[in-house]
């Protein structure tokens, strides 16, 4: 867990987090402000790390991209090829492809990147944003199977991620609102572990128009016991969350009875025993 926050600077970093597989830092899951200073913390080895996952394109999930390559690109000894995999354009919002060239780029904000200590390629696959498109494998790499489907954000194109290794299974749901749960119920179907950004309370207790972004904890708890998932990870909480986490437990518990965890900044988790 490099960043369990949201948009807010109250002491956590944003959301971000390193998967590691077989030991190995492997893929990057959002890059949000704070996630550069967090690997730099945890001692991270980046050598191997060519996948990167975004939900979506907010900030608080992504404003922390360029320096993941950076900090990747000084510490390599070897050129790069990156796995980069994210929803597409609408509104306001650029493909992920788009982003990836604005930022690095020829006419981008940091041009230089693709030659500042390593040579770097940017493989870049735009995601189907719509809810009705189908679930997706976009990688299956020696046993590493990597799952998206599209979910809702509000008008910010957003994506969920299913990652499956030697038949253990973590599911990210990114930041969606409620009308979303249908897919992300299907992509997290017997995982080991969701982990779910819990951002607002049940209704009427966080602002209205938040409703129309997140999904509140006894939805969560509904999600989580329809997909069956071993275990809930709660990550991208606001301070009212944070402060409120038996009342949250017991929302959640009308519906889940399996382990429920609160995120922090730093947090290694174990997923099925590996």
């Amino acid at each position: 867990m490099l960043g369990s926050g949201g948009p807010r600077p109250f002491g956590r970093a944003s959301a971000s987090y390193i998967v590691m597989v077989d030991g190995t830092p492997r893929i990057l899951m959002d890059a949000g402000p704070g996630a550069f200073l967090r690997i730099g913390e945890l001692g991270l080895d980046l050598s191997s790390v060519d996948t990167v996952l975004l939900t979506h394109l907010h900030i608080d999930h992504s404003g922390d991209l360029a320096a993941f390559f950076n900090a990747r690109g000084l510490s390599s000894d070897g050129p790069i090829t990156y796995r980069i995999f994210g929803p597409d354009a609408a509104g306001l919002f650029p493909k992920t492809s788009r982003f990836v060239d604005l930022l690095v780029g020829d006419g981008g904000a940091f041009p230089y990147q693709k030659t500042f200590g390593a040579d770097e390629k940017f493989l870049v696959k735009d995601l189907a944003i719509n809810l009705d498109s189908p679930q997706t494998t976009i990688l299956d790499d020696h046993g590493l199977v990597i799952e998206e489907i599209a979910t809702h954000h509000g008008d910010c194109p957003s994506v969920a991620y299913r990652i499956t290794y030697k038949g253990v299974t973590l599911v990210y749901s990114g930041d969606m609102d409620a009308s979303a749960l249908p897919n992300l119920v299907r992509l997290a179907k017997n995982a080991d572990l969701l982990i779910f950004n819990c951002a607002v309370l049940d209704p009427p207790q966080s602002p209205s128009q938040l409703y129309d972004l997140h999904t509140p904890p006894r939805k969560i708890g509904e999600a989580a016991h329809q997909s069956n998932v071993k275990s809930l990870l709660l990550s991208h909480t606001a301070p009212d969350v944070e402060t409120r986490e038996t009342e949250v437990r017991k929302s959640i518990r009308v519906n889940y009875s399996d382990p429920v965890a609160f995120a922090t900044d730093r947090l290694r988790v174990k997923v099925g025993g590996s």
